[in-house]
């Protein structure tokens, strides 16, 4: 192992932090994941490198680049924080909560994460809004049961069944109503590389799940309440079938 292998790890460890960074535009960066691709020893130091600062590679492909997961200590870790623009850290249920319609709505079956079809899923910012509903509905007729996972979420569910859909007068994106709640998570979304917008003339825009959202949620697509909201949707469309 020479200096410069480990200066071109550290390079392409780097370059994952910037998630909205594709390989085809940068040349460096198509390089290093090309010989990542190629090189059994450089994907060795890429994850002793990763490792170090307590970060995992979840893949690395021509299309994408190198997606990068985090460990809870990392100082590179997924956090509420943020969100610290929009929310404090009482609201991460909320948060979560939405995450989690959203990754219902683009991904309804466990097939579809397992695919690397080249079409990514699509979806308004509406479907992800009622998928919401749906998940929330659920989760307040199991806490009448008792369940566990429902009083735990608690907070975050009856926070969110208490929100209007719609606020005319309100910004697009905005706490003070339902519409506008799942608009700031989208927006960061896409700020942090996991969608696309396709904006539509009529305000309409449908949000394209990108491949770095699927390989991060391939990792934790065995989430219960992941499956819950996809029940909690099949249930209701079969009832009003």
């Amino acid at each position: 192992m020479l200096p410069n292998d480990v200066k071109d790890a550290s390079r392409l460890v780097e370059w994952g932090l910037h998630p909205r960074a594709l390989p085809e535009a940068h040349p460096e960066y198509r390089d290093l994941v090309r010989r990542w691709m190629d090189d059994g020893g450089f994907k060795a130091i890429v994850a002793s490198v990763a490792e170090g600062l307590k970060l995992r590679v979840v893949g690395v492909n021509a299309r994408t680049g190198i997606v990068l997961g985090t460990e809870m200590e990392s100082v590179f870790a997924y956090t509420i924080s943020r969100f610290r623009r929009n929310f404090s850290n009482d609201d991460a249920a909320v948060v979560a909560l939405v995450l989690v319609a959203a990754c219902a709505t683009f991904y309804p079956v466990q097939d579809a994460l397992d695919s690397d079809e080249i079409m990514s899923p699509s979806a308004t910012l509406s479907e992800i809004r009622d998928r919401l509903t749906k998940l929330c509905q659920a989760l307040e007729s199991q806490d009448r049961t008792g369940d566990a996972a429902a009083a735990r979420w608690r907070k975050g569910w009856q926070y969110i069944r208490a929100l209007p859909e719609i606020v005319e007068d309100a910004r697009r994106t905005a706490r003070s109503h339902l519409h506008g709640l799942v608009g700031l998570v989208l927006n960061h979304l896409f700020e942090t590389g996991f969608v696309a917008v396709d904006e539509r003339q009529d305000g309409n825009h449908l949000y394209v799940a990108t491949p770095r959202f699927r390989m991060m949620l391939a990792e934790h697509a065995s989430v219960p309440l992941l499956d819950l909201a996809r029940g909690a949707s099949e249930a209701r469309e079969n009832a009003h079938a």
